[in-house]
């Protein structure tokens, strides 16, 4: 059984959401505080995770973990770094698939997304590429900006991080079905 405390902390880790300035200032700050609240504006997330189930929690943990504790380096793509969280929760074989489309549309609605779920998206901020992560919250639902953990990809030898992404393309979404 996943120890409750840890989903505390989870939710507190992994829906301090980020935007506070660049990636790098963020997180020092995760690093050096375990008593941060949650700063997602325009969404409840700690019920939107509290009516996920465990494995949710088991997935932005152990991102959080592998990002920012252990700076766990994971050579490939995107795709490969949140393949090898969800492998470490014990979900990757066992994902269920929420949405599903082309790259090019139609597009997910943004009331689908959940913490922790793997999405597929253009990623507006580096030349329109398609791009995974793992979502976290929404920073502003009405603009659709969203907080992901994610890899840079590219074989680049730097652990992931959090960022703030446009997820208005998003062509695809899976969680964990546990």
């Amino acid at each position: 059984m996943y120890n409750l405390s840890t989903k505390k902390t989870s939710i507190i880790f992994g829906c301090l959401c980020l935007f506070i300035k660049g990636n790098s200032q963020i997180n020092k700050q995760l690093e050096r505080s375990s008593t941060n609240y949650c700063l997602c504006q325009n969404q409840d997330t700690t019920n939107s995770i509290a009516n996920e189930n465990t494995a949710s929690y088991r997935i932005l943990d152990i991102g959080m973990n592998m990002a920012l504790i252990s700076k766990t380096i994971i050579i490939g793509s995107c795709w490969d770094f949140v393949n090898e969280v969800y492998k470490r929760a014990g979900v990757v074989n066992t994902k269920k698939t929420i949405f599903k489309s082309k790259q090019k549309g139609p597009y997910a609605k943004p009331n689908l997304v959940k913490p922790g779920d793997w999405v597929y998206h253009i990623n507006k901020n580096y030349n329109n590429i398609e791009h995974s992560a793992i979502f976290v919250c929404w920073k502003d639902y009405e603009k659709k900006l969203a907080i992901t953990l994610s890899y840079a990809g590219m074989n680049r030898s730097v652990p992931a991080s959090y960022g703030t992404y446009d997820l208005s393309n998003i062509f695809g979404i899976f969680r964990p079905n546990e």
